[in-house]
């Protein structure tokens, strides 16, 4: 629970919410279980909780031809439950890693953008390699940003809030979800979400993400353009692997101190992933 008084609203609308929530000290009640724990360990101290369990049209999974768009409200319970969602194999991948069942029924799309915690770490980073972009709508309108923007310059700006994730589906692409959890105890230690496509056994495409074993997850732009045309062999992996450096990320994992050791993690992952690909 809260502890400090606060005042609670559920506006009908997205235009009142987004007036509700640009007033000094209120805070979104995305619903997330992350929310949840934040406010009983006192970390959270809002004026004012505004919730979005009114507002039409956030709980929808919608399909336009390639493209599909996934409410902030859908849990990740219900995306498993998708066709649409379970057709693109490195999200579907990515919401089977999350192994805790009471946090996958009550965390969702918006509660992973917003609050990013360790265990939302798998579906973030799916987000990321299929270049999700999330759809806002705050005080000055409509607008779009990149989800690699989005963790980059720090998120939204007062008032803002995300209706839904956009992402392309392309099945040319061979995706993938790769991970190891901390004493199979579903703590993700390191995990690399991988979109492919190969010709003539020569990588022609290439997308990578990480989590677990990094602050936040991430795109590895550098490493992608490393291994994108080389032919596919161990060797070559190899090679593009040890440009990848502690310097180029913020390694981190609240369970293993050990840098080098989640570095190697991560580069065992990622050549795992490219060579079944």
């Amino acid at each position: 629970m809260i502890l400090n008084p606060f005042s609670y609203s559920a506006p009908e609308t997205m235009q009142e919410a987004v007036l509700l929530l640009s007033e000094t000290g209120s805070e979104l009640f995305t619903g997330d279980q992350a929310y949840v724990g934040s406010a009983k360990r006192g970390n959270s101290k809002p004026e004012s909780l505004v919730s979005l369990r009114n507002v039409p049209g956030l709980n929808s999974v919608i399909q336009y031809g390639n493209q599909l768009e996934i409410g902030s409200a859908v849990t990740f319970a219900a995306m498993l439950k998708d066709i649409a969602v379970c057709s693109v194999p490195v999200l579907a991948e990515a919401l089977k890693a999350v192994k805790d069942p009471h946090f996958k029924n009550h965390s969702n799309v918006g509660g992973a953008l917003y609050h990013n915690q360790p265990a939302h770490g798998p579906v973030l980073a799916a987000f990321l390699t299929l270049d999700g972009k999330i759809n806002v709508t705050g005080p000055l309108g409509n607008r779009q940003i990149a989800i690699d923007t989005y963790f980059s310059d720090g998120g939204l700006t007062k008032g803002e809030i995300i209706r839904s994730i956009s992402l392309i589906v392309n099945n040319s692409l061979s995706g993938s979800f790769h991970f190891v959890d901390y004493l199979k105890a579903g703590k993700i230690v390191c995990g690399v979400a991988i979109l492919i496509s190969t010709n003539n056994n020569s990588i022609s495409r290439i997308s990578i993400s990480a989590c677990g074993c990094v602050a936040i997850p991430s795109r590895l732009k550098s490493l992608e353009n490393s291994l994108t045309g080389i032919q596919i062999s161990k060797e070559n992996i190899s090679a593009a692997l040890n440009e990848l450096s502690e310097e180029e990320l913020v390694i981190s994992n609240p369970t293993i101190s050990n840098s080098a050791y989640l570095l190697h993690l991560l580069k065992v992952l990622i050549k795992r992933a490219v060579l079944k690909s």
